[in-house]
């Protein structure tokens, strides 16, 4: 069967072996929708992945970017279990999207 978290972990793997200008390639080419489909089919542990890579989007990509950490709350592991890892993707995301600790209401 496969395993999300195994894939998500040789994705950071993976990650860590690029140069920095390799990451600021990756960087812009990954779109907040790119971000959404490979939340939904790698689950929500790779949006800790992901956010560094979509902070410096445009505000329509922040704003896709906020409302795919919105479906990863209406997950049951976030609100039902409190999974530590999808909690801890939710606030890593949010923390990214604003650093200044300024997010918008709900």
């Amino acid at each position: 069967m496969f395993n999300n978290n195994h894939s998500v972990q040789v994705i950071a793997n993976g990650l860590q072996s690029l140069t920095q200008a390799e990451l600021a390639e990756l960087d812009s080419i990954i779109t907040p929708r790119a971000a959404i489909l490979l939340a939904k089919a790698f689950g929500p542990e790779i949006g800790e992945l992901l956010g560094p890579l979509l902070v410096n989007d445009d505000p329509k990509g922040k704003a896709d970017a906020e409302e795919q950490l919105r479906q990863m709350m209406r997950d049951p592991r976030y609100w039902r279990d409190r999974d530590p890892q999808v909690l801890n993707a939710v606030s890593e995301g949010f923390k990214q999207l604003y650093p200044e600790g300024s997010a918008p209401a709900v």
